[in-house]
């Protein structure tokens, strides 16, 4: 039964990442994915922590190999979901067609950050533009504050972060440049490449972002 839905889930995951690279358009999604995912995910490591030996065993390499793999699949399907719905964004605030079909098939979270890319860009514009009042502020502009004053160095992350500062605060951060496997806060290993777009802890991406390797767009008000 376990393999079953595992094979379901690992062939839901491959046939949406498929289809998005084939439409090259925002698709409809199964709501449940990434939940799906993430529980899959969470039984894969009661499965790893429940051998004898998980370090040493065939059986605990394999399991890391499928987390892995899962893993990149569903950070995947949210890069390139997450730049199609900045592409919708940018031509909503240029004048262009508003395409409600599009809209539809958003995530609830999706469309809360489509709405938030939208209001951030035209209070900027508005702010450049008009010179009226410009409200922003946060951990986004605290952490370009932080490029602009103290330019960092884009060598290695190796900086420890204090596991009692971790929070459920996380940041939408745009990868600069290539970098080591890292582990954040929250306890997950992350493997970056310049061009993702991916949620960190917040504490992870202010140290990424004072380092100059990744950008915050989790537009804060």
């Amino acid at each position: 039964m376990y393999e079953a839905v595992a094979a379901d889930l690992l062939e839901k995951l491959r046939k949406t990442l498929l289809e998005m690279h084939h439409t090259g358009r925002l698709s409809d999604i199964d709501p449940d994915l990434y939940e799906d995912a993430r529980a899959y995910i969470e039984k894969l490591k009661a499965d790893y922590y429940s051998l004898e030996n998980p370090l040493e065993s065939r059986a605990g390499s394999l399991i890391i190999e499928e987390i892995g793999s899962v893993s990149d699949t569903v950070q995947e399907i949210f890069s390139i979901r997450t730049r199609q719905i900045l592409d919708l964004a940018f031509q909503q605030i240029e004048g262009q067609y508003f395409d409600r079909e599009e809209a539809r098939k958003m995530l609830p979270a999706e469309r809360a950050m489509y709405g938030q890319i939208i209001e951030a860009i035209e209070v900027c514009r508005e702010a450049l533009i008009y010179g009226k009042e410009y409200p922003f502020c946060g951990t986004g502009a605290e952490a370009v504050d932080a490029m602009i004053d103290e330019p960092g160095d884009s060598a290695g992350i190796e900086e420890p972060v204090a596991a009692g500062s971790a929070t459920s605060l996380y940041a939408l951060v745009h990868i600069r440049a290539d970098m080591e496997s890292f582990m954040g806060v929250d306890g997950r290993v992350y493997a970056l490449k310049r061009g993702d777009i991916v949620t960190l802890p917040e504490n992870n991406a202010d140290v990424l972002c004072e380092r100059d390797i990744a950008l915050n767009i989790m537009l804060n008000k």
